[in-house]
């Protein structure tokens, strides 16, 4: 592994403290921006509100922008907070000539009046509102009301206070524009912009849990981490050596706690070195009235825990790094009174209700989805953190079987410690063992074999010397052997024959089920998966996989909306009870249903949810890559780095997007819609060689949905008949005559079309038809009817979703020669091993990249190097 560290001062970092910094920052605030827009077209107010570095006023210098490129002269002012007390400061900062010609501040409005009353679209702007000094405030509040001109204001978001400027009050007509905290993924795109390259997949969850959703401290915790050399570059992919915590942040975190008095700043480092502390705990040490004017300030968060209690904690989480690190380093008095915080946190988030419907469900996710998540993946962290030490410390005291499976139990759904799990496979006192701890135990050793070792054989042969070992429990080690050989290998040729030679002794441990259920599952056999699961008595041994299990058989039987709120119910549960297995898998299997109508936004919260949870292992290591791969689906540059950072697979997988020959498909875009249908009815061909149906169903619907073509088609509608579903018949019938160019056809068919679950997949196959025609140049009534037929059936059925903007093209002939040149080798040189064998200088070879990936929208320097050398 080559690894290469940034420079501590270098381009990269003068880079990221620049324009490329600024352009991460336009495109996580465009949408927020084209809303303030759309208020003001309406003569609206507007006023902008968020958490201090939150981005406020990088959308009002974005807002100027705008408004004066389309005309509206824009009267603007940035305040000061140092410039607070000097009276007029403001008005002087607008650049116009005022006071010498008018003495107070009517006599300033009725000048300032003039400008803004001329002809012309006008609007007044006033960044930081808070911080703008009294005259100038009142200067604006009568020019104002005097000419009506629309104004905008940014301010923070803390509820109202006595000293909230009158300017901003009770004025109407007036919209209201917030800037919600940072999420995953748009800190793994703010790191990919900033960077140039993606960071592994546990680097932006750290960065969002640190910084606590906060844009300015995400990007300064970025910028300070290269230029300390905590981020270094490795096989092209950034990774964190070390602690975020640097002597770069220090100044950063300390402007957070200016103004501070002396008895919030002693609270607030006594909470730092406690960690989560009961609120009525210490209102009785620091005060009420201290913790309640932190969180007014967002320096303290507080959320109810399990009883119902709320528990208090320093926010953002880096604020507590920082003055832990003092007390612990200098503050020995302060040290030395602490008696000690909880062996555990004790918190959960409180999120929103439902009644269990589909549309219940969702609204809950779209509330929980509009708030901070970062507290909560904190608290999530913090607490599976100590269960697993508490299991952990019980087996280092007495190394029993029981104490190991307890242990195991934790890692099957938790971030692995290499070291401390071979410990416990090498050391774990087997005398005694109850059979069924030991099946868990010799199933567990057999998928790290497989998982981690790359070793199947081995993995095997470890259960088939438990069941020679264990003839009671021998049918159980014999199904779980089955499962792991056929996620690997492939369906056996006869499930039905195979599970006949399995008689259940052991009805209760609910392995043979569970392998029955999810191998009928990889067929494309939902009925049978949910009849596995009826018919067991128990799931004793592996008791969350049930839930995996009908959540995946209603998806995979059409019945999406009663699989989302399944999921959904579940994921909210497991959150609760800090169950990372259940978190991850109902989170895939919501992730899937979203997906399938088209609903990205909610998809990509989800997983990044989950990816914002150090990376699992074992069974649910294969699900976290496939959502990395699942969210690259929209194929920009941010979501393609996270199916970057997916582990290696093979084309093929037994659930959707386990294996990556999708994602290739998308990733790669292949020169020709022929090169797509060849290339995709290969993988279609291949997982279906495999037995893997399901996988076949649901990438052959969505690649025939993504660029219609005729291979796809036939071979997706072949499955589809052998299979005897019919639920896409109405879809298939489109793709007929899309193909076809049966013009009746799509004529009567937005008309004729009753609905079926296939409405967004029918609206996303005749976009991609039309576009498919657009790029091969192909005109003439075909093309029209498609057209029509589109707008038509999106304006009748109205589905809901996004659409994929997919064109098969060939982008490395946009590249010069020299760019391709040096892509050739950017996925295995240096920058400086590039300029060395060119002759050129750093920068040179940094530009050369950087417009390389721009024009092939590539999302690394690796992905740059496969997409230029498979093309070549």
């Amino acid at each position: 592994m080559s690894t290469t560290t940034v420079p501590a001062v270098g381009s990269m970092v003068r880079a990221a403290g620049g324009q490329t910094t600024a352009k991460g920052l336009l495109v996580l605030f465009e949408q927020v921006t084209d809303r303030v827009l759309r208020y003001v077209a309406h003569n609206l107010g507007v006023r902008i509100v968020g958490a201090p570095g939150s981005g406020r006023t990088t959308v009002a210098k974005r807002v100027v922008d705008e408004l004066e490129g389309r005309g509206t002269r824009v009267y603007a002012v940035f305040a000061t907070q140092s410039l607070a007390e000097v009276p007029f400061a403001g008005i002087v900062s607008m650049g116009i000539d005022l006071r010498p010609r008018a003495a107070g501040i009517l006599g300033i409005a009725d000048l300032l009046s003039e400008h803004v009353s001329r002809v012309g679209p006008r609007v007044i702007l006033v960044d930081e509102i808070e911080s703008l000094d009294r005259e100038s405030l009142a200067v604006i509040d009568i020019v104002q009301k005097r000419t009506e001109v629309p104004l905008i204001a940014t301010m923070g978001d803390v509820p109202f206070e006595s000293r909230t400027p009158a300017v901003v009050l009770g004025r109407w007509p007036e919209a209201t524009v917030a800037l919600a905290p940072l999420r995953y993924e748009q800190v793994n795109a703010l790191l990919l912009q900033m960077l140039g390259a993606p960071g592994e997949v546990d680097v932006p969850a750290r960065i969002l849990a640190k910084s606590g959703g906060n844009l300015r401290l995400a990007v300064r915790i970025i910028e300070t981490a290269v230029l300390s050399e905590r981020l270094v570059l490795r096989d092209g992919k950034y990774a964190i050596d070390g602690s975020l915590m640097n002597e770069h942040l220090h100044a950063t975190i300390e402007s957070m706690l200016h103004g501070l008095r002396p008895e919030e700043f002693k609270a607030l480092t006594t909470l730092s070195v406690l960690g989560p502390t009961p609120v009525a705990e210490l209102a009785v040490s620091v005060g009420a009235d201290v913790l309640d004017s932190l969180e007014h300030r967002r320096l303290v968060s507080a959320l109810p825990g399990p009883d119902g209690h709320l528990f208090a904690s320093v926010f953002p989480p880096v604020i507590e790094d920082y003055l832990a690190g003092h007390v612990l380093n200098s503050r020995r008095i302060l040290r030395d009174s602490l008696t000690g915080g909880l062996d555990g946190p004790q918190h959960e988030d409180e999120l929103p209700l439902s009644d269990g419907s589909a549309s219940a469900e969702l609204a809950a996710l779209r509330e929980e989805h509009g708030g901070s998540h970062a507290a909560t993946v904190r608290y999530f962290h913090k607490r599976l953190e100590s269960v697993e030490q508490l299991y952990y410390a019980a087996w280092e005291a007495e190394r029993t079987m029981s104490n190991a499976v307890a242990f195991l139990r934790v890692y099957w759904g938790g971030a692995l410690d290499r070291l401390r799990i071979r410990k416990v496979f090498e050391h774990t006192d087997r005398t005694g063992s109850a059979p069924e701890d030991l099946l868990f135990f010799n199933m567990t050793r057999a998928l790290w074999a497989v998982m981690d070792e790359n070793d199947l054989a081995g993995g095997l042969a470890i259960l088939e010397e438990f069941a020679e070992a264990e003839p009671e429990w021998a049918e159980e080690a014999r199904a779980f052997s089955l499962l792991v050989r056929s996620q690997h290998t492939g369906m056996p040729a006869d499930l039905d024959a195979e599970f006949a030679g399995l008689p259940v002794r052991q009805p209760t441990s609910g392995v043979i089920a569970v392998a029955r259920g999810l191998l009928e599952l990889f067929r494309m056999k939902p009925e049978a998966a949910l009849a596995a699961m009826d018919a067991a008595e128990g799931f004793e041994v592996v008791p969350r996989f049930e839930p995996l299990i009908r959540g995946l058989a209603l998806f995979a039987s059409g019945r999406v909306d009663e699989a989302l709120a399944y999921s959904l119910q579940r994921r909210r549960t497991a959150l609760r009870n800090v169950d990372q297995f259940s978190l991850v898998t109902q989170s895939y299997v919501a992730s899937l249903a979203l997906l399938s109508r088209g609903l990205f936004d909610e998809a990509e919260y989800l997983m990044g949810w989950a990816f914002s949870l150090k990376r699992p292992g074992f069974l649910l290591g294969s699900l976290y890559n496939a959502m990395l791969r699942l969210s690259a689906l929209r194929a920009d540059a941010a979501s393609s780095s996270l199916g970057e950072q997916a582990t290696a697979a093979n084309d093929v997988g037994p659930l959707p997007g386990i294996g990556k020959g999708v994602y290739e498909l998308v990733a790669r875009k292949p020169a020709s819609a022929e090169a797509f249908d060849q290339r995709a009815s290969a993988l279609l061909a291949d997982q279906k060689a495999h037995g893997f149906i399901l996988e076949a169903v649901y990438s052959g619907l969505f690649v025939l949905c993504l660029l219609p073509t005729p291979r796809v088609k036939a071979r997706l509608e072949k499955i589809l008949r052998e299979e005897g579903i019919t639920r896409h018949d109405q879809l298939l019938r489109v793709a007929d005559a899309v193909l076809e160019g049966d013009i009746a056809v799509l004529d009567r068919f937005p008309d004729e079309y009753e609905p079926d679950g296939d409405a967004y997949k029918i609206a996303m196959l005749l976009r991609g038809a039309v576009r498919k025609h657009r790029v091969s140049s192909h005109g003439g009534p075909t093309v029209a009817a498609i057209e029509r037929a589109a707008e038509r059936f999106m304006r009748k059925h109205r589905p809901d979703g996004q659409f994929i903007a997919f064109e098969p093209g060939v982008p490395y002939l946009s590249l010069t020669d020299r760019e391709r040149e040096i892509a050739l080798l950017a996925g295995t040189r240096t920058n400086q091993e590039i300029a060395d064998q060119f002759g050129l200088s750093i920068r040179t070879v940094e530009s050369h990249i950087s417009n390389a990936l721009r024009k092939t929208n590539a999302a690394s320097r690796k992905a740059l190097f496969e997409l230029v050398r498979g093309d070549q």
